[in-house]
């Protein structure tokens, strides 16, 4: 009896040992690769661009980006989002959704940074967005506080334009109408900030006790 019994302990730690240990899995967490190096070419009878890879292989439904750092993004048949310059403007944009987030691109199909205007639809009003300089993406924080920055002044709320003139920096021309404003009974002048890409219409109040400039619009460009 005992002979049998160390006979089967002998078995069992054979089997024991012959049996493959579970192996604990270990998370890896893979970082997407970064936009691939390509060649844009364009497109004389459409006005479209197309990027190719090093293969010389038209590039879909990826970013790309080329020696000079302009960074671009391929649709489905290989030409890169860009805006209209008929429907948009010079310096308008087009908005698209990438992967859960919104990305301006231009006329020339480069990715866009900083503030500007644009839309998400056709049937919406163009809007302030901040995009990210890195990224690229709206950065969704600072859109909304720029937004309240460059909200439109009225008789019972009227918005003091220094912060926003303050984020946008050094302008590029400054026009000052010639007669009265329209807004906020007539008591000042329509003043006009351009910058790169967007146009600042503040109301500069005139007469005794006359107070800040006050926001009227943001636009694009013209």
């Amino acid at each position: 009896m005992k002979k049998t019994k160390r006979f089967f302990a002998v078995v069992l730690c054979m089997l024991l040992m012959l049996t493959p240990l579970a192996v604990v899995a270990e998370t890896v967490t893979v970082q997407a690769a970064g936009p691939q190096t390509v060649k844009v070419k364009l497109d004389k009878k459409t006005g479209k661009r197309y990027g190719y890879d090093e293969n010389n292989q038209k590039v879909t439904q990826q970013w790309g980006v080329t020696a000079k750092g302009f960074r671009y993004y391929f649709g489905k048949n290989g030409a890169a989002y860009q805006a209209d310059q008929d429907m948009v403007g010079k310096y308008g944009i087009l908005m698209k959704k990438i992967n859960g987030k919104y990305y301006g691109f231009d006329v020339s199909g480069h990715t866009v940074k900083g503030i500007r205007v644009g839309s998400v639809s056709m049937y919406e009003i163009p809007k302030l967005y901040y995009f990210n300089p890195k990224t690229g993406a709206v950065d969704k924080k600072k859109t909304s506080l720029y937004r309240k920055y460059a909200a439109t002044s009225t008789l019972a709320k009227q918005n003091n334009a220094s912060k926003i003139k303050k984020v946008l920096g050094k302008y590029k021309k400054c026009t000052i109408s010639k007669g009265n404003t329209c807004m906020l009974d007539g008591n000042g002048k329509d003043v006009t900030y351009t910058y790169d890409y967007v146009q600042l219409n503040v109301v500069r109040p005139t007469g005794k006790g006359s107070s800040a400039e006050v926001v009227a619009s943001i636009t694009v460009r013209r």
